[in-house]
């Protein structure tokens, strides 16, 4: 199919006519562009739409640093086509922090993971199924600037282009193995985590890796380090990291230094932007001395006992047990092991299967039911045996694989 020329969307009366045009469509290509690798707060910058038209396929880009795209919304609604993204998971929460939030997805990454795809990156799987070469030498460009060149809207362009065709490629990989709904399945529960509350809730500074073992005064200046580590980034308008590493942070909530000489021994805490945070370093480590410890409603988070060694083995062997089935299972169907349970579903059948001998085998079966992401033809297909998997998940012998 032949592409129109590319239509470069920058006021308000252009996006009402583009979203009459696509509404028409019978799906659409969606792909985002921010800024986050280059400012505190990551700013929507560009949506990218293609959709077949008439004996083509038309391109948009639309300018969101000029345009809002709030009258998006119904057009990337569950009432508008259906739309088709690789990945989609950031464009998600972009979109809808913006006031258009998607439904009615496909992810071309869901799909050719689940069709065991070696490489499952955009440019891989266009180069192995459609024989198309792209160019991703613009992945990490500040999509901040202004004007956008020639070159950056065919980069654009290039991202949707070619997804339709994509996804029409593994949707008919995936009919071919029986596999739609589950693909289906996997792409909705991609979409209700990307919307959801994050995984893990707690505090920046207790995200950081090696921050359980500091002491109480330890991880109290942690705790300062990090939010004058963000307030720095605030004022320059860069992401934090690009200030001082976390594994900085750390080392210096270790050391405690008290003069700027010690502070600039400790490596990467004055260097490059950081250079002019060595103050505000030591102020941090000086209140957090002061603090003692954190808030007394956080110390919670860092008395999270190892479990003893005789439930890490128990779980283990729930987790080998499951995983031995889901392999069996996989082979007897001739398919990827995420199609039988995908990793999310796999690890809630664990908490089942541990919770299991004191919940009964009803609260077992109403529990399986309930997992996020599993579906109705998984539970249809699967029910009895991930059951039987939980109600017996610490015996030797794994169930059969199903029929």
């Amino acid at each position: 199919m032949s592409q129109s020329p590319l239509l470069l969307v920058e006021r308000e009366d252009e996006l009402a006519r583009l979203v009459e045009r696509a509404a028409r469509a019978d799906a659409l290509a969606v792909d985002v562009e921010a800024n986050g690798l280059f400012a505190y707060r990551a700013r929507l910058c560009t949506v990218q739409l293609a959709f077949r038209e008439g004996d083509g396929i038309a391109v948009a880009v639309v300018d969101a640093l000029r345009v809002p795209v709030g009258p998006l919304a119904p057009l990337l609604g569950a009432a508008g086509p259906p739309k088709v993204l690789h990945d989609l998971t950031f464009d998600a929460r972009m979109l809808a922090e913006a006031g258009a939030p998607l439904a009615a997805v496909r992810d071309t990454s869901v799909a050719a993971r689940m069709l065991g795809c070696a490489a499952t990156g955009l440019a891989a799987l266009l180069s192995a199924e459609l024989g198309v070469k792209v160019d991703k030498q613009l992945q990490q460009h500040d999509w901040g600037r202004r004007p956008l060149a020639s070159a950056e809207l065919r980069y654009l362009a290039d991202d949707v282009l070619h997804l339709l065709s994509l996804d029409a490629c593994l949707a008919e990989q995936g009919r071919a193995l029986g596999i739609d709904d589950e693909i289906a399945e996997e792409c909705a529960y991609k979409l209700a985590a990307a919307l959801g509350p994050p995984r893990d809730p707690r505090p920046a500074y207790a995200r950081v890796k090696g921050a359980q073992a500091l002491d109480p005064e330890g991880r109290a200046i942690l705790r300062r380090l990090v939010a004058a580590r963000e307030a720095a980034a605030e004022e320059a308008d860069q992401p934090a990291f690009k200030i001082v590493a976390s594994e900085v942070l750390l080392e210096l909530a270790q050391r405690r230094p008290a003069r700027a000489d010690d502070v600039r021994a400790v490596r990467g805490a004055a260097a490059g932007r950081a250079a002019g945070f060595v103050a505000a370093w030591l102020r941090a480590i000086e209140q957090g001395r002061s603090d003692g410890d954190v808030p007394e409603d956080e110390r919670a988070l860092f008395q999270q006992a190892r479990p003893p060694r005789k439930e890490l083995a128990a779980r283990r062997a729930v987790e080998t047990r499951i995983m031995a089935w889901r392999r069996a299972e996989a082979r007897a169907r001739k398919v990827d092991e995420q199609v039988v349970l995908p990793g999310h579903c796999a690890q809630d059948l664990v908490e089942i299967a541990l919770a299991g001998g004191r919940a009964g085998d009803a609260a077992v079966a109403a529990a399986i039911a309930r997992i996020p992401g599993l579906g109705a033809r998984r539970l249809a297909r699967y029910g009895a045996a991930l059951a039987a998997l939980a109600t017996a998940a610490l015996s030797s012998e794994p169930p059969a694989a199903a029929v």
